[in-house]
């Protein structure tokens, strides 16, 4: 059995990675896809919110498994399902299957990012959780390149003079790993709930799932709100620029597709680690000078600094601009990942945190990326690509505003968290003897 924190660490980093290599390889091989399935715009459209469908639906359910069972075993049977529908994707043979090959996918990976990161808040320290997480979170801009480099360069590929890899042989090559790392996860350990968010420590771990009034607490928690909405303008926001930036490279930019594909990958992969480590690093120096909206000041900065980013790149016809523009917009983006998500953990109570991700994976997809592809399909088809690049992030500026207000409220939500947990623990445990 891993029971080291570090190493629980590096096993759910690298499955993250794996995660988004999964869920964005899709996307680099999609003008292959379209002329092999004679797809149109409308499906693609579909495709992504078949993704977001199953994966929104699904993050509550599996929350509450959650939240009963060992949270490790739930990552590798979650790890194995995407990574057989990503293998599924390869066998295809219609707009149908490849649909629902989508939906398989997102079940998965809802689970693994429902249980995945309290399962890290409760392995470390609350002074350490956002370095924590901002590894962990690494993950997204890594795997995004890969799914994009992978997408782009395999498909070209020949095993032989008249065999090449192709789309189908870049599904399958993108799914192996998962299916063997998801072995590796089923012997991690199960940390303690609670066990670094009171003074009672691994002697008196909250019970594993939280009663349904410290669920609705969650409810009750204005700063929990303001995170969700924040979530769910950047999921509105982004998810189609991604789903559509290798044509939006192509069409705009006029770069061919398979060196669009790699130019995306390199412009994602270091300001996206960049950016992630900064904004988890940047966050925890702020909180322990004692200002507890620390990582929400990091994140209302990213946004705005990575919207004005993104319209430079999105207006400027020249590559020596657009793509630094490009780079340092990701940069600021990926500081809001760890810095949001390491607020969630903070403010809600331990035994209830998946079933808070969860939530907050639902709101973000069903009033995020479930409608804003196929509104960006229209945009496309009504106003042009380029226009609906610059319309999208408009909805990052809801994001900025959502996280300025949470700076007010985050002091009096984190002090009755604390306090829940502390009569919790009193309650069920007796203190040992020091």
């Amino acid at each position: 059995m891993i029971r080291r924190a570090s190493a629980v660490l590096a096993i759910l980093f690298f499955i993250n990675f794996l995660n988004y290599t999964d869920r964005f390889v899709l996307s680099a091989v999609l003008h292959l896809l379209k002329t092999d399935l004679h797809l149109t715009p409308e499906d693609e459209g579909w495709l992504a919110t078949a993704f977001t469908l199953g994966y929104m639906f699904s993050s509550p359910i599996i929350a509450n498994f959650a939240d009963r069972w060992t949270r490790p075993r739930i990552v590798a049977l979650c790890c194995l399902v995407w990574s057989l529908a990503t293998l599924a994707c390869g066998l295809a043979i219609g707009f149908k299957t490849l649909l629902f090959a989508r939906v398989l996918i997102g079940v998965g990976e809802a689970g693994f990012l429902t249980v995945g990161p309290p399962l890290i808040a409760d392995a470390f320290s609350k002074e350490s959780r956002g370095k924590a997480l901002s590894v962990f979170y690494t993950g997204v801009p890594i795997g995004c390149a890969c799914g994009f480099v992978l997408g782009g360069l395999l498909p070209g590929l020949h095993l032989s003079e008249t065999l090449a890899i192709g789309w189908r042989g870049t599904f399958f090559t993108v799914a192996i790993p998962g299916i063997a790392i998801a072995a590796v996860a089923w012997v991690l350990v199960d940390p303690p709930r609670g066990a670094q968010d009171t003074e009672l420590g691994i002697h008196a771990p909250l019970p594993k799932q939280g009663t349904i009034w410290e669920q609705l607490a969650l409810f009750r928690n204005r700063t929990f709100g303001f995170v969700t909405l924040a979530l769910t303008g950047i999921a509105f926001a982004t998810v189609p620029l991604l789903h559509w930036l290798p044509q939006f490279f192509g069409n705009v930019k006029h770069i061919a597709p398979s060196k669009a594909n790699v130019m995306i990958g390199l412009t994602l992969i270091l300001p996206g680690i960049l950016g992630t480590l900064l904004g988890g690093w940047a966050g925890d120096r702020i909180s322990k000078r004692g200002i507890p909206g620390g990582y929400l000041m990091v994140a209302a900065v990213g946004l705005v600094g990575g919207l004005v980013c993104l319209w430079v790149a999105i207006l400027s016809p020249r590559p020596w601009i657009f793509l630094p523009a490009l780079f340092f917009g990701v940069m600021f983006f990926m500081s809001c990942t760890p810095t949001l998500n390491t607020t969630i953990a903070n403010i809600s109570a331990p035994n209830a945190r998946a079933m808070a991700y969860a939530t907050v994976i639902f709101c973000m997809h069903a009033f995020g990326d479930t409608v804003s592809p196929l509104l960006f399909g229209k945009l496309i088809a009504n106003h042009g690509l380029e226009r609906a690049f610059l319309f999208m992030p408009v909805a990052l500026l809801v994001s900025a505003a959502a996280c300025i207000a949470g700076i007010f409220t985050i002091r009096g939500d984190l002090a009755r968290t604390e306090e829940r947990v502390t009569q919790l623990v009193r309650k069920t445990h007796v203190p040992r003897t020091r």
